[in-house]
């Protein structure tokens, strides 16, 4: 029988990776994965800022029965309602490639956690949330034999007040990326009939997605969120940003950590400027004089990372 209060950490050292989606958490997350002091999930696990997630429930938007349905189900063995054709045909094609929480939790401790859950959550529902993440998720740093662990769902950080009030001491990183790429991005991968269809849907996305970041980063302290460009990380000052990541995590650098940046983390390894492919000079004019106006609107409302965004676009080649 699983102990899961005797493995569960009274001081977890956490650190969640967000963005907008499409805007560099995955690589960020591996390139600290490469430091001695960070085990790395290697799925985004959701259930903790999702919709219907922590945030929801915590909110009694969504009742614990209702939560743990879709933790049961979706969460577990994640397979998309709603997804376009092309998309149900490559998971068909490929033996039907289904993601989720069954990829890193074995099925018993994942029913114990779940178990606990439910003892819990009528009580104390802040103490339920925070011991069923630990459960689930921490034994992937346990097993590496690391001291921190690092989540990088894509909405941790328009969901981060919820993420510091249960975890009050976990740190946080924003990635952000030129919206025209990450809007590109999107669309290159689009799996629902919702997600952006063109490029221009795509900025449109992206800012929509930056919006709801920006609510949850406006409910924190100044300087809890550390704000860094995947632009500028592979692209523009490079050794700076490293080196602000160093400093807010409060690392020394590592050769293992060094050497993933130096050899894994470039321009063309970040398909920088991939917004280009298939649109004539006429409408690359057109989508960049769309992007201009979507940063100019996020600097006069004082976007905690238009500053960022501002310097990658400054730094592009027209």
């Amino acid at each position: 029988m699983i102990d899961l209060a005797a493995e569960r950490p009274e001081n977890p050292d956490l650190l969640f990776v967000g963005g907008t989606g499409r805007s560099g958490t995955h690589v960020v997350s591996q390139l600290l994965a490469n430091h001695s002091h960070w085990a790395r999930v290697p799925i985004e696990a959701r259930f903790h800022v999702n919709p219907q997630g922590f945030p929801d429930l915590l909110a009694g938007q969504v009742s614990p029965d209702q939560f743990l349905r879709k933790l049961k189900r979706f969460w577990w063995r994640r397979i998309r309602a709603g997804e376009v054709a092309p998309v149900v045909a490559r998971r068909l094609a490929f033996g039907r490639k289904v993601r989720g929480l069954h990829k890193i939790v074995e099925r018993d401790r994942f029913d114990a956690a779940v178990a606990e859950f439910e003892t819990t959550i009528p009580d104390n529902p802040d103490r339920a949330c925070r011991n069923l993440f630990l459960d689930l998720l921490w034994p992937t740093a346990a097993q590496a034999g690391k001291p921190g662990l690092i989540e990088m769902s894509c909405f941790t950080i328009a969901e981060s007040p919820t993420l510091v009030r249960l975890f009050p001491d976990a740190k946080l990183i924003h990635t952000v990326r030129d919206g025209r790429d990450a809007g590109s991005s999107k669309v290159s991968k689009r799996q629902k009939r919702s997600h952006p269809r063109d490029a221009s849907e795509g900025i449109r996305w992206w800012e929509g997605r930056l919006r709801k970041i920006e609510a949850g980063v406006r409910e924190l302290p100044p300087g809890r969120v550390l704000t860094i460009s995947l632009d500028e990380l592979v692209d523009g000052d490079r050794e700076a940003v490293y080196a602000e990541i160093l400093d807010h995590l409060e690392l020394s650098d590592e050769p293992g950590m060094r050497e993933f940046f130096e050899q894994e983390m470039s321009a063309s390894a970040a398909h920088r400027e991939r917004w280009r492919d298939g649109l004539s000079a006429e409408q690359q004019e057109a989508l960049t004089r769309e992007y201009e106006k979507t940063l100019d609107r996020l600097e006069r409302e004082d976007f905690h990372c238009a500053p960022q965004l501002r310097r990658a676009y400054a730094h592009q080649p027209a």
